[in-house]
């Protein structure tokens, strides 16, 4: 029963008799052990031991039952690095087959990378066997919140008979360094090696450089702990990052199998949906900083990010550690997924900012100055000079040139860099500088727009001779006539709007903006089929009100860009060549499924005003130009351009061509000409690019 249970426990005592197997800990001979546990105190002496990693067990035994073994133990582990210095020799070292040798180091204030030397002690004139040894150096330290990739470095050295190397490596001052020497396991022979470690480096305050555009710069100090040191400070921006902001939130309940077993909680999941036009093919990176760099530790059961381009093809993925992933020119879609059992928690991210990060083409430098004076005057740079033990001198860096930074980046976005300041001779072995460098950030304000020097000036403007009366009237036609497109690019099929249409050009017959606006109606992709009459009469009416000898004329001539009235008049002329044309090819286009004497009438008019075949606005028409011939070799050639920007190039034209348009145009051509095996490629592809409906599941 519970009440004997709880007589039991107060009942219960063990006499425990302590035993340790080091001389330098000490702890009481015996401690009486109850129900509810207790503690006893323990003194651990290091001062009297070697440098290296010392263990020792404290065991208690039953003082009553000494041959049941012990009870418990105690473990302890006892680090005690070299003593503090700049200069380490750890001396001529033999390794056996896979002997890992462990060295702790004490890392001084104020300096920023060490060089490991070691040097194969074999003598070329006394050893015969000569075969190279291969060697791992290992080194780390253990950083708060911080994971263990973040401050290693593990290098694989092959050493001959007498062959020195250099290895440097950043440190963090302060923080032990664990150095590991091993001897590979594969490696024959004897083994010696001589092995020295070398302190350098300048102190930098701020470590981490951000600052602003305003011409304020970014200001460090520099001071030397360790001894003279040459410096010449150097700073590169690499890379550059903009924010991005979620579209869409969707918090969810995952699947029944999310459930945890012990609470019957369930797990929830947050969906995050970011999107970006990719302006050309390239790398990105996916940037979370709420999320990122953390695993075990994350406040959050697990994060996912998945790429995917404008076909829903799944282009990588990204977690705590992201890589880069290579995206093609177009629009690029990132869906990020955290869990957690409380949705409140995850109601915290529905804001989360991501950055995209791309690295520049050519990094930007950064001028250093040695005064604040000299920066914002462009005057004297900082050179290369010796900065003494015990002195400091200030740095100063100026923001990069706008005219050079990426034409599509944004107020806020970031610029990231690294920043040098030591200057070693490059005679001697090891880095010149901190491997690695220390990190700069410089975030973009307004950019400057500059004027464009081979901008043409303003046309001049002749005064308007129009009364009241015909300004107004203009305003309220031309109000009409904006009202009447943007209720055409809602609605196709619309009985009211063409009746309305149709009232309109009652009312302005010859109004050549409400023309173009119906034939564009007419003429939409979609419902185009059931309209081809429509569209070659409202064509016709376009043509006929252009006065096409006028405006051959007119164009037969150069005009006076500094007469108002000439300029005015161009102007018009402009206009009505751009309705013409487009009313041209609308009509040609329509013409289509008419007899080849038709069509190339119409194509032949069009012909007279532009070169169709060098515009891919008008592919269209050159393709059933092509096809009419039977040139199919062209046709083919046309639909792979058109391939290349996936059919960008006509969506500005009078019939817009979609990738999948293209793709089954080709596969005909393909299997007229019994070409079986790029048949079934091409098809291949239309199927990966039109059945992918929805994203990949996380």
């Amino acid at each position: 029963t519970d009440l004997q249970l709880q007589r039991k426990r107060i009942e219960f005592e063990m006499k425990i008799r302590l035993e340790v197997d080091a001389s330098w800990v000490e702890a009481p001979e015996f401690f009486m052990l109850m129900h509810n546990g207790r503690s006893f105190k323990f003194n651990v002496d290091p001062t009297k031991l070697e440098p290296g990693h010392h263990t020792a067990k404290i065991l208690g035994f039953d003082a009553t039952k000494p041959g049941l073994g012990p009870q418990f133990y105690v473990p302890i582990t006892v680090v005690k690095p070299i003593d503090q210095s700049t200069l380490i020799s750890l001396g001529e070292l033999e390794f056996e087959t896979n002997e890992v040798k462990r060295y702790f180091l004490d890392v001084p204030s104020g300096v920023s990378w060490m060089d490991v030397t070691v040097k194969d002690c074999r003598d070329t004139e006394v050893e015969k066997e000569t075969s190279s040894r291969l060697m791992v150096l290992h080194t780390i330290q253990l950083l708060p919140h911080k994971a263990y990739r973040d401050a290693q470095v593990q290098k694989y050295l092959n050493l001959l008979p007498s062959q020195e190397t250099v290895t440097s490596v950043p440190v963090h001052p302060g923080v032990t360094c664990e150095l590991d020497l091993a001897r590979y396991w594969s490696a024959q022979g004897v083994t010696k090696l001589n092995v020295k470690v070398e302190f350098r480096g300048v102190a930098s305050t701020p470590d981490v450089l951000t600052f602003t555009s305003g011409g304020g710069g970014a200001r460090t100090r520099l001071h030397s702990y360790t001894g003279n040191q040459h410096i010449k400070p150097d700073a590169k921006l690499t890379k550059w990052q903009t924010a991005l902001n979620p579209k869409s939130h969707l918090i969810s309940p995952c699947d029944e199998r999310d459930i945890l077993p012990e609470t019957k909680k369930q797990i929830h999941q947050l969906v995050l949906t970011y999107e970006f036009e990719q302006k050309e093919k390239g790398s990105f990176t996916p940037r979370l900083p709420a999320l990122q760099g953390y695993l075990y530790e994350s406040a959050f059961e697990s994060q996912m990010i998945m790429i995917f381009d404008q076909n829903k093809k799944c282009l990588g993925v990204a977690d705590s550690w992201p890589d880069e992933v290579h995206a093609p020119e177009g629009k690029v879609t990132l869906r990020l997924q955290v869990r957690h059992d409380n949705v409140q928690k995850l109601e915290l991210l529905k804001e989360t900012t991501l950055w995209i990060e791309r690295k520049l083409s050519s990094p930007l430098s950064l001028s250093a100055y040695e005064s604040h004076s000299d920066m914002v005057s462009d005057g004297r740079k900082f050179g290369r000079m010796q900065l003494r033990k015990g002195l400091s001198v200030a740095v100063f860096f100026k923001e990069p040139n706008m005219a050079k930074l990426p034409s599509e980046c944004k107020d806020g976005d970031i610029m990231i860099g690294v920043a040098t300041y030591e200057d070693q001779a490059s005679s001697l072995p090891g880095a010149t500088h901190k491997p690695g460098g220390t990190e700069i950030k410089f975030i973009i304000g307004t950019k400057f727009q500059s004027k464009d020097k081979n901008a043409k000036a303003k046309a001049p403007e002749s005064p308007d001779e129009r009364s009241l009366d015909e300004k107004i009237e203009e305003e309220i036609k031309s109000v009409k006539v904006d009202e009447l497109k943007k209720l055409m690019d809602k609605d196709n099929k619309s009985q009211e709007i063409e009746e309305y249409s149709k009232k309109l050009m009652k009312q302005y017959p010859d109004h050549l903006p409400l023309l173009m606006a119906m034939l564009r109606y007419y003429d939409k992709k979609d419902s185009r089929s059931e309209k081809l009459q429509s569209i070659i009469d409202t064509a016709d009416l376009v043509i006929n009100q252009v006065d096409q000898k006028e405006l051959a004329a007119h164009f037969g001539s150069n005009h006076d860009e500094e007469d108002p009235k000439s300029t005015k008049e161009r102007k018009v002329m402009e206009e009505k060549k751009t309705f013409l044309i487009e009313a041209l090819a609308r009509k040609s286009h329509a013409k289509v499924k008419c007899s080849d004497e038709e069509f190339n009438d119409s194509l032949k008019h069009l012909l007279k005003w532009v070169n169709v075949e060098n515009d891919k606005k008008y592919a269209v028409l050159c393709l059933e130009k092509y096809k009419r011939s039977n040139r199919l070799g062209l046709m083919i050639k046309l639909l792979t351009s058109l391939l290349e920007n996936k059919g960008k190039d006509t969506n500005d034209g009078i019939f817009p061509l979609t990738y999948e348009d293209i793709i089954k145009e080709r596969i005909t051509i393909f299997r007229n000409l019994d070409y079986t095996h790029l048949v079934e490629r091409d098809e291949a592809w239309l199927r990966i690019s039109t059945t992918t409906k929805d994203y990949a599941l996380f």
